[in-house]
């Protein structure tokens, strides 16, 4: 069964969709309005159960208060080719706080020189956070792209909350810039 969950962070209310106890997509925070909307858009007609994955709703409000950044929540990437859940899984390694350039990330997911690929990938990724792709930036250290509702301000906020728990203290631009295989 298909439902989606609302969740109570300091952000504001973020969702998700789950499927048989697998996380299938997830929705940075918005209005309830706006994220059925998207829940919608993207799955039909599904119902709401706020008991959904519960250990992944800790987590999640963990997460944005910068306490945590872990989530052991199984995915549902059944549909994704290898070469995307090969990206997805290089992603998640990518430290919090820390940034990656497409082409890096291609080249870890066994790619080199796919890093338009890669973007793809990303731009079309339907769990962020979990799949961290606010991580992932241009080879120029520059932030690249968001598919937000805020954009790349949720990209920056999201980039500034992990560095700031992690303890990293670097100018904007440097940490931009820093590489994650130089941490």
């Amino acid at each position: 069964m298909t439902a989606f969950t609302f969740v109570r962070t300091d952000w504001g209310t973020f969702s998700f969709v789950s499927r048989d106890d697998r996380l299938v997509a997830t929705y940075l925070p918005a209005s309830r309005a706006d994220a059925i909307v998207r829940i919608r858009r993207g799955f039909g007609e599904v119902r709401e159960d706020p008991g959904a994955l519960p250990r992944f709703q800790r987590q999640v409000q963990a997460y944005f208060r910068g306490e945590t950044f872990a989530f052991d929540v199984e995915l549902n990437v059944d549909d994704l080719t290898r070469f995307q859940r090969q990206v997805v899984a290089k992603c998640r390694a990518i430290p919090p706080g820390r940034t990656l350039s497409y082409g890096e990330l291609a080249r870890q997911a066994g790619k080199p020189g796919a890093a338009r690929a890669v973007g793809g990938v990303m731009s079309h990724n339907r769990l962020p956070i979990v799949v961290p792709c606010h991580r992932v930036v241009r080879s120029d250290g520059s932030l690249g792209g968001f598919s937000s509702p805020g954009g790349l301000k949720d990209k920056e906020r999201l980039l500034a909350l992990e560095r700031r728990a992690a303890g990293l203290r670097f100018a904007r631009l440097e940490f931009y810039r820093a590489c994650w295989a130089s941490a």
